[in-house]
């Protein structure tokens, strides 16, 4: 074999060798980015399910102590709900509403002394309202209403039943819509009055009860709270929060049972306990559980009432703290 057929033989043995280097950098490479593109999307998946849990939490926080901010039933649309014109804007006759308990009523021999009890109703009236009457006649107890503005024939029903039946009519909103009603001072003025209108135009009740949508403490609001609350107690209106919930507002499927206890959890701790429940038609969970939570009620002797101008008001922005500054 001639030198220059073996040096020809050493070149190909080094390319091939350099080839093959090559081959296992590449392969490395890419390798070791298969690798790092894997852990770092398991590192961001991880990283997102544990922020995702935070944020349902601190969601689920806002709307347990705002209405339900991150769950707002707004079932209402312009065309449903129509228009109200008042038909005299300047009557404004303040129907009492019989809140006395009726002479059967189970409550009459409580305990001066034992804890009251508020069960309020927001978003309705619905198909559920009158389930819940229902259940409330069949108890013989009051309960109260924060009604949003609904036209049909139905519905003014709910509205009358509602009064007849001896429960307090509130009001909670027209549309029901944040965005609109906390646009301006001006806008939730409006809103304000067609509900007023609308209730006493169906129910004779000029009502001065008022819940506002998702609280006095709502972080929706385009207005200050406090400018809106010096407007209500101005023209005479008590505004009622809650410090007891079931939970129904809070975005999670929460199952009977589990909305009885939500409400056991906290009632019983205060003097005066304002439940705040929903009628809006996908709460049907809620009047389920509403035969169990009225059982024990009555069980442990708390005294149920509707709300009257006897109610301490529970409220998350005080009206004093307000009013006095």
């Amino acid at each position: 074999m001639s030198n220059s057929t073996i040096v020809g033989l050493k070149e190909k043995e080094k390319r091939r060798r350099r080839v093959n280097r090559l081959k296992k950098t590449i392969i490395g490479v890419i390798s070791f980015w298969m690798l790092f593109s894997l852990a770092a999307i398991i590192i961001l998946t991880v990283s997102l399910c544990s922020s995702n849990r935070r944020v349902n939490k601190i969601v689920e926080k806002i709307n347990a102590s705002g209405d339900a901010i991150g769950e707002v039933d707004n079932n209402n649309s312009e065309d449903e709900l129509g228009d109200f014109e008042d038909d005299d804007p300047k009557e404004d006759v303040t129907e009492p509403i019989n809140n006395d308990p009726e002479p059967e009523d189970p409550n009459d021999n409580v305990d001066p002394d034992a804890k009251k009890v508020y069960l309020t109703f927001d978003d309705g009236p619905s198909v559920n309202t009158e389930a819940i009457l229902d259940i409330l006649k069949e108890y013989n107890v009051k309960a109260t209403f924060f009604v949003i503005g609904r036209t049909d024939d139905y519905s003014k029903s709910l509205y009358k039943r509602i009064v007849d039946e001896g429960h307090t009519i509130a009001l909670h909103s027209y549309t029901h819509r944040y965005s609109s009603i906390y646009a301006s001072l001006d806008a939730y003025k409006e809103d304000l009055q067609r509900i007023s209108d609308l209730v006493y135009e169906v129910t004779g009740v000029r009502s001065k009860y008022i819940r506002f949508p998702g609280g006095s403490s709502n972080q929706v609001s385009r207005v200050s709270m406090k400018d809106i609350i010096r407007y209500v107690c101005g023209e005479g209106y008590t505004y009622f929060d809650w410090n007891v919930i079931n939970g129904d507002a809070t975005g999670k499927a929460y199952t009977v049972d589990e909305l009885v206890k939500n409400v056991f959890d906290d009632c019983g701790k205060y003097d005066t306990n304002i439940v705040l429940m929903h009628d809006s038609e996908a709460k049907t969970s809620t009047v389920e559980a509403l035969p169990k939570i009225l059982d024990k009620l009555i069980e442990d002797g708390y005294l149920i009432l509707p709300i009257d101008d006897n109610t301490t008001p529970i409220q998350h922005i005080k009206a004093s703290s307000v009013l006095n500054n």
